[in-house]
């Protein structure tokens, strides 16, 4: 079975934890979401735009596994785009937050491992143009966590750093 990641789950080594059967296979890109932050990663349908993330092949012992991870069925359900699958969580589970450091930090190291540009496509992801701002790998995950909490209408209190 495909599945596609667009969160903690684009970070191979994390996966691969998970999932020892895990095969990823590459980037893959879902149209019609974008990317919102609920704490952890989900997705909201929205025309005209779309997420970039990670397409794994899965097992039948892989998808239980996730299915347990992820909360489903109890705070996250299944969708398909064709034979991929996918989570979202349920639209009263969670109210829209800020991601932990932890969990970004894992999320933007998976986005590199399938190729994609961290900043870039997590902008183009939350529904913003993409940014041609150039940072220091050092400062990657406060940057990230700047672009989300302006996507999201959330106020940082230390806006120089990117800290909540």
């Amino acid at each position: 079975m495909k599945y596609f990641a667009y969160g903690s789950n684009l970070n191979i080594k994390h996966m691969q934890w998970r999932c020892q059967n895990a095969v990823p296979l590459g980037a893959y890109t879902l149209q019609g979401y974008q990317l919102v932050f609920r704490y952890y990663a989900d997705l909201m349908p929205a025309q005209d735009k779309s997420v970039k993330g990670g397409l794994w092949e899965i097992s039948p012992e892989d998808e239980k596994l996730l299915d347990r991870y992820e909360g489903y069925p109890s705070l996250y359900e299944k969708y398909y785009d064709g034979d991929i699958m996918f989570y979202r969580m349920l639209d009263n589970a969670r109210d829209i937050e800020l991601p932990g450091l932890g969990y970004l930090e894992g999320m933007l190291e998976g986005m590199e491992n399938f190729g994609l540009s961290p900043l870039e496509d997590l902008n183009r992801n939350l529904g913003k143009s993409p940014t041609q701002d150039l940072v220091k790998k050092g400062d990657l995950l406060q940057h990230a966590m700047r672009l989300i909490a302006d996507a999201m209408d959330i106020k940082l209190l230390d806006e120089d750093s990117g800290t909540i």
